[in-house]
């Protein structure tokens, strides 16, 4: 090696070690750690236009529950809305429902409002695994909120070391773009999409205004608080877990960071010097060593000590005045290695071993004395026989005392269950455990943490002992949330299924009472949710207080209670109880400066009589209560034959969900006959089943099942397409008859079912005159004015309509004048007494002239003698219809029936059954 290359060899051996290390990135957590120095000694306040609205700790008590219903959010923002900020932005996860429909109507309908600022929602990325594929997919709020609110991006990923150092502001989800929450409210569209900006961590989080959500709700933050300003509404309870890793600050809630990214934004976010700066610093760096490498060691130590300080000025100058970030990590490690190499050069090696072993020790005292300091646990030093030798100031204020009066004190004296536990060799085991300290406060729960120092001659143990009293008395709230109501404060439902899971097997006896309000729906309609909720609260207290001490009152939802008797009472003391329930709840509340009356209805399931487990007591209860509503006698024990919902009933639902799919139904046709002359005028349409296994089902039976699901609507399509082929196949044999169908009162309040009808007359060919709809007079009385639109739809295009069953309803004629009818049908027990009865005969003469007053055709149904067709035919009934004519038959022997009638009006036969 020639002597020119041997002079510069060191400096080329440090320039290319520089090199290689900075290449392969494993200066870049020295990197991070420099900038984060840089950034702590150039954190300040300073003014933001920024106001936080916290959800804090006195919010969550203030409120007594969480998640919080999505009104209060509603009452937020109109409380925002009359302080006229600048732009809202809510860091609220709004992306699914509630749970509480009425709730997310309300923050919807408080969005919509016409405002001069802009109300932003969050939108964020969520990994998905699809086997060994993770992809990434968007959650965006619900549509019914973003339908007048903006999205932004809220997404943030921490960096290798686990912090969250930068945050992307320009973002795409298919074809459509996003910007970040930041970005959206400082207007800024020049950033990059998918690039990674940094965040400017010298904004210190008191440069923010922070107000308490409830004091704003409450009023008690005047409007010029927020005039003008930029709102940020999120999380900063500990408790909630919104708590974000970042550098300098340590850990920030998720709103804070936001509010940190927007004000980067606005100030202007620091840009990183060019790669070719790092280089030219370090090559000056070691042009300027080769020049004393010669020197002493010590004229190199102090080199290098200038060198560092000039760097981090150098740094702190270029970041703080002009935001420039210059890399440092590289050229401190090239001063690193160039006194390393002038060490080596001018110290002899015991020298170099010697400082570098001092240097060593003292990092380790340093590092020990400050951990053992700094603890906020309390950290105590023990001896073999439990004395104590050392304590933390922690310790020391736990247990009373200081370091110096508690030495030589036994442990035991302030934690008596400690026992240390000890091998074969007598050698203290690890161990933790949850105990009771003794302190001046009185017994502490603590968590103890044993660890033996295996190494020490002298057989010390470090003792942990952390104070859990916070964590205890969390836990105990969280219990009491989860198992109480937080509106009326009494036990919910969760507690109620335990206490009945609970209940003893094949012995004892308990009663379940389920208390419905009656009339609390108009409440929340007419006054509001919030009145609704005063009223519910006043219930609440008012029946706690009323019952014994032995029977239990829970709010199971809504407007609905439930009442535990755990013991043997008898039936006598069980009304007893019920109606001193009710009682209370018909006693006036005066909630909104209003006296509000309420009723209620009780069903009483007894254990074990009615229910072998809890579930199935709620059940009978709850039967009880609506056959109690049904019947308005306030109080109705339990009794199976009121009970709907028995075994049969669910396989018939279940079975005729099957035969409907497959069309294992039949329709049959009963003709109606024109009294003068006797001849067929029309058929009603009715349907037949008949299950495998159930056998024949009457329609009186599961017609009334698939009205009370949604099986009615099929049914009734398969009906009305069934009768309609076969109508068009009697057209084309010459048999033209009106087609009547019964509707369900479901059908009177559905718009498009009265299109698919319409659809289906046009698609095939049947004239609209031809149908005739049968409706019950108490279909009609649910809504009768949206019955009535539906209905007029139809009858403007044709279709005819009939009031079936007539006179058998509790409605009045007063809106019958409304309809356009055509057809009234006099029901069956009017009619099965004639001629003997003088008072049917009355109804039907009565029933006879206001129908003909009003242009009606009246048809009577079950004729099933001659003299009742007589009789009817006398006082001008237009036509009948019963087993007398013919009953119920298929449509090819409909064919036959008709085409077999002479067209003289034949004699009346009588036919049984």
């Amino acid at each position: 090696m020639s002597p020119s290359i041997r002079r510069v060899l060191p400096e080329c051996i440090i320039l290319a070690v520089a090199a290689i290390v900075s290449a392969a990135g494993l200066l870049a957590p020295v990197e991070r750690q420099l900038d984060d120095m840089r950034t702590r000694a150039l954190t300040g306040g300073s003014p933001s236009d920024v106001v936080i609205v916290a959800i804090d700790a006195q919010s969550l008590k203030d409120l007594n529950r969480w998640p919080w219903s999505r009104q209060v959010h509603a009452a937020l923002l109109e409380r925002l809305d009359a302080a006229a900020p600048s732009a809202v932005f809510f860091d609220i996860d709004f992306s699914v429902p509630s749970g509480d429909p009425d709730a997310d109507a309300a923050l919807a309908a408080a969005l919509s409002r016409t405002r001069d600022y802009p109300v932003i929602l969050p939108a964020f990325w969520q990994n998905v695994s699809a086997g060994r594929q993770v992809s990434r997919v968007l959650t965006e709020p619900l549509p019914a909120l973003t339908a007048n609110a903006g999205v932004g991006l809220v997404s943030i990923f921490p960096g290798p070391d686990g912090l969250v150092r930068d945050a992307v502001h320009r973002d795409r989800f298919g074809s459509r773009a996003y910007r970040s929450i930041a970005a959206a409210l400082a207007g800024r569209q020049d950033l990059e999409s998918g690039v990674a900006y940094p965040i400017d961590f010298r904004i210190s989080p008191d440069s923010f205004e922070y107000v308490s959500y409830s004091e704003v709700l409450s009023g008690q933050v005047a409007d010029r608080a927020f005039h003008g300003k930029t709102v940020m509404v999120g999380a900063t309870a500990v408790e909630l877990g919104d708590n974000v890793p970042v550098p300098v600050h340590r850990a920030i809630p998720g709103v804070t960071l936001q509010a940190t990214i927007y004000e980067t934004l606005v100030r202007g976010m620091p840009s990183p010097l060019a790669w070719p700066a790092t280089i030219g610093t370090t090559g000056l760096l070691v042009l300027c060593w080769s020049l004393i490498r010669h020197r002493s060691w010590r004229v190199q130590v102090g080199f290098a000590a200038v060198t560092v300080v000039a760097l981090a000025n150098l740094s702190l100058y270029l970041h703080g005045a002009h935001d420039l970030l210059l890399p440092t990590a590289t050229p401190l490690l090239s001063v690193v290695l160039c006194l390393f190499c002038g060490i080596v050069l001018s110290a002899n090696r015991q020298t170099l071993s010697a400082l570098l072993a001092a240097i060593r020790l003292k990092r380790q005292e340093s590092l020990i004395t400050g951990v053992f300091s700094a603890s906020i646990d309390g950290i105590v030093v023990i001896d073999a026989d439990g004395r104590i030798c050392e304590t933390n100031p922690a310790a020391a204020e736990l247990f009373g005392g200081t370091g110096t009066s508690l030495q030589a004190r036994p442990l035991r004296h302030f934690i008596p269950g400690l026992k240390l536990r000890r091998d074969a060799a007598g050698s203290v085991r690890a161990q933790r455990l949850e105990l009771r300290a003794t302190t001046p406060d009185g017994p502490c729960p603590v968590e103890v943490s044993v660890s033996p120092a295996n190494d020490d001659p002298r057989g010390l143990v470090t003792v942990i002992v952390r104070d859990v009293r916070e964590r205890h008395r969390q836990q105990a709230v969280l219990r009491h949330q989860a198992t109480h109501d937080p509106l009326t404060r009494l036990p919910n439902r969760t507690l109620l299924n335990r206490l009945l899971d609970r209940l003893p097997q094949g012995a004892g006896r308990a009663a379940l009472f389920m208390l419905d309000l009656d009339g609390f729906k108009s409440v929340n309609d007419t006054l509001g949710h919030a009145t609704g909720d005063e009223v519910l609260r006043i219930l609440g207290k008012r029946l706690r207080e009323s019952l014994p001490e032995d029977v239990r009152m829970f709010r199971i939802g809504g407007d609905e209670f439930a009442v535990l008797v755990a013991r043997h009472a008898s039936h006598d003391e069980l009304l007893r109880i019920a109606r001193q329930v009710l009682e209370r709840v018909r006693e006036p509340v005066t909630a909104a400066d209003t006296s509000l009356e309420l009723g209620g209805s009780i069903g009483i399931a007894l254990y074990p009589a009615h229910a072998k487990n809890g579930v199935e007591l709620l059940k009978c209860a709850d039967v009880a209560m609506y056959t109690a509503k049904s019947r308005r006698s306030g109080v109705e024990f339990y009794d199976a034959e009121t009970d709907n919902n028995t075994l049969r009933n669910l396989q018939m639902t279940s079975a005729l969900r099957v035969a409907l799919e497959n069309e294992q139904l039949s329709v049959v046709y009963q003709p109606k006959v024109r009294l003068r002359d006797g001849m067929c005028c029309g058929v009603e349409t009715l349907v037949r089943w008949t299950d495998p296994e159930l056998g024949p089902v009457s329609p009186d039976e599961f017609v009334p099942l698939a009205e009370g699901t949604e099986l009615i609507n099929p049914l009734t399509r398969f009906t009305l397409s069934r009768a309609i082929k076969d109508h068009t196949r009697w057209c084309a044999r010459g048999i033209d008859v009106t087609l009547a169908v019964n509707l369900s009162a479901r059908h009177l309040t559905d718009a498009t079912f009265a299109t698919e009808i319409l659809r289906s007359l046009h698609n095939h060919g049947l004239n609209p005159g031809t149908l005739e709809l049968e409706i019950t007079e108490t279909a009609l009385m649910d809504e009768p004015e949206r019955a009535r639109k539906v209905l007029s739809r139809l009858t403007d295009r044709g279709v005819r309509l009939a009031i079936d069953d007539f006179g058998t309803g509790f409605s009045s004629l007063a809106y019958l004048k409304h309809l356009n009818l055509n057809t009234l049908k006099i029901d069956r027990c009017y009619i099965q007494d004639l001629p003997g009865s003088g008072n049917d005969r009355k109804i039907v003469e009565s029933t006879l002239s206001m129908a003909h007053s009003l242009d009606l055709e009246v048809v009577a149904e079950g004729v099933e003698r001659p003299e009742q067709a007589a009789l009817l035919n006398e006082l001008g009934c237009d036509i009948g219809q019963g087993y007398g004519f013919a009953k119920p038959m298929p449509a090819d022997d409909f064919v036959s029936w008709f085409q077999a009638r002479a067209p003289r009006r034949p004699a009346l036969r009588t036919v049984s059954g």
